[in-house]
């Protein structure tokens, strides 16, 4: 059985204007050429797809089926006009982006916004992770740009850094440890230090020791913050996920003799031969980030 596209055509404009010569006027075809495809696609699927006893001739159950399929077919062609259409536009079909949690999203949706205001059907994929997860969902999802805090360690990666990015050990200002003028870690070891999917030792961080106390294991920034917010423990967070807390004085700085603020380098990472959307995306993070975040 060969069922042309020209077949399916004709079947869904019948459907759609309920008349042989509807379906002919809208195809720019003669009645007759309609009728011939119709007849020979009945002819190929061995089923009555039209029921003509009545006054108007209208589609069977088998019919309705067939149209479906057809209209999948269809649907395929359209999809590959367009993916063609894009391939020769010069612009990469699919675009695959994983980011740390850590970084703030705002470069990169503004860097996206700019790829598409430069005409690039290319559909952009942005996933989150944190830590060394980043580097495993880049590999694993094959994708071109990565924004990641801990340095890449994947070969023939094109590697540069970005403005870094301050962190501080918080809590609620009605927490234990914020109503303390001075606090070690043997303070901060009788409460709930909370995690972003845990933690990582390449960091260096004053808590580091304390990380496989935590029993609160947060999927992001936002909410660990609203955890911290509760009062339910203290835990690190980037300055812009909390600069009005911190403006209001919610979020308390704690006084932690080793160190209770940390800078973090993001890296922008690209693999390949990366297309016009890859290259210009990279690029505006870059920049967006230098002015934005420095």
């Amino acid at each position: 059985m060969h069922v042309t596209l020209d077949q399916a055509r004709a079947l869904d404009a019948f459907a759609r204007t309920g008349t042989f010569q509807a379906a002919a006027k809208e195809l720019h075809k003669v009645h007759t050429a309609v009728l011939y495809a119709l007849k020979q696609l009945e002819a190929q699927t061995g089923l009555a797809l039209f029921d003509r006893s009545g006054y108007r001739t209208k589609l069977t159950a088998s019919g309705e089926q067939v149209l479906a399929k057809a209209r999948r077919m269809l649907e395929a062609e359209r999809e590959l006009v367009a993916t063609c259409a894009e391939l020769k536009s010069g612009w990469e079909p699919v675009l695959k982006v994983v980011v740390d949690a850590i970084y703030p999203i705002s470069p990169m949706l503004e860097a996206v916004r700019q790829v598409k205001a430069q005409g690039a059907p290319t559909q952009v994929m942005i996933s989150v992770d944190s830590l060394g997860a980043v580097e495993a969902r880049f590999e694993a999802e094959q994708a071109t740009v990565m924004v990641s805090v801990l340095p890449p360690s994947l070969p023939e990666l094109e590697i540069r850094a970005l403005p870094r990015l301050k962190a501080r050990l918080v809590a609620h200002k009605s927490h234990t440890l914020a109503r303390r003028e001075k606090v070690t870690t043997a303070d901060l070891a009788g409460q709930l230090l909370l995690n972003v999917r845990g933690s990582d030792p390449r960091l260096q961080l004053a808590t580091r020791s304390l990380d496989q106390q935590s029993t609160v294991a947060l999927p992001d920034f936002h909410s660990k913050k609203a955890a911290i917010l509760t009062g339910l423990g203290f835990g690190w967070l980037p300055d812009w996920v909390m600069a009005e807390e911190l403006a209001k004085g919610t979020l308390v700085p704690l006084a932690l003799k080793e160190g209770a603020s940390h800078s973090f380098t993001p890296f922008l990472a690209t693999r390949g031969t990366m297309g016009p959307a890859a290259r210009l995306l990279a690029q505006l993070v870059s920049d967006y980030g230098a002015v934005q975040l420095r």
